[in-house]
């Protein structure tokens, strides 16, 4: 599905959920603990919209719904965790936009930019960045099934901001693992980067270099360090690596 097409029909199902839940909203509310308690219903419709959004949830992800043959919510349960959790995170942001960025003085005098659930979220109910994501499949199921599921995130999620898809979360990858010392899975992992990303910068091929010379591979990480000094003739560290490895494999 093209991104622009897959954003309107996330877009038009939010709204189709938010107009159904706008039938159901009581004219009164009986158990705001956060918000104030002469929120209108407009204010608070607005105020859940604007979760549903950030979240990339619909009401049933804190609302208990009510029992057959009964429909719609009660919204006045507290049931659900995370309905609690949500309470705590809107303290959070409050928190956040009072004691700190609310005495933030720019040299303009234009306010600061306050931060909300979505500054954080990015459409995903727990946000996590790429590499975290990936690190627990590879930790979990390893690297082949890891691969499958930066695939299937991309194919899900590309162009939408949840997740970066950039060459800097698998290059961050990469390093944790060389320091772990797992060597085939950074590789792997580097293997991946230039097969989506097709990335030109010092940094990935750096990282290139770096697993296939843990690796074994000389010759494919001299060729790394030679592109690298294609992009950076300075990189005195680059110049290094091609000499030790030169001189290792005529040896």
């Amino acid at each position: 599905m093209p991104r622009t097409l897959y954003g309107c029909v996330a877009l038009t199902a939010v709204l189709l959920i938010c107009t159904a839940a706008q039938g159901q909203f009581p004219d009164k509310f009986t158990n705001l603990k956060v918000l104030p308690k002469d929120t209108s219903k407009q204010e608070l419709q607005s105020t859940m919209r604007g979760f549903a959004f950030a979240l990339g949830v619909r009401c049933e992800y804190c609302h208990v719904e009510k029992k057959q043959p009964e429909k719609g919510f009660d919204f006045a349960a507290d049931d659900k965790d995370t309905k609690k959790t949500a309470r705590l995170m809107i303290q959070m942001v409050q928190a956040i936009n009072r004691d700190y960025v609310g005495k933030i003085e720019n040299a303009d005098k234009t306010p600061p930019i306050r931060v909300q659930c979505v500054t954080c979220h990015h459409g995903l109910a727990e946000p996590q960045p790429l590499n975290a994501v990936l690190a627990e499949t590879l930790e979990k199921d390893g690297i082949d099934k890891t691969v499958a599921r930066y695939n299937e995130l991309r194919s899900k999620y590309y162009g939408t901001g949840q997740y970066d898809f950039g060459e800097t979360p698998l290059n961050l990858l990469a390093e944790s693992l060389l320091e772990k010392d797992k060597k085939a899975e950074a590789l792997a992992i580097m293997e991946l980067n230039f097969s989506a990303n097709r990335p030109d910068s010092v940094w990935s091929y750096h990282m290139l270099a770096m697993a296939h010379q843990a690796s074994g591979q000389t010759d494919k990480a001299i060729a790394d360090y030679r592109k690298v000094l294609e992009l950076h003739p300075d990189d005195t560290w680059a110049k290094q690596q091609i000499d030790s490895l030169s001189r290792a494999k005529s040896k």
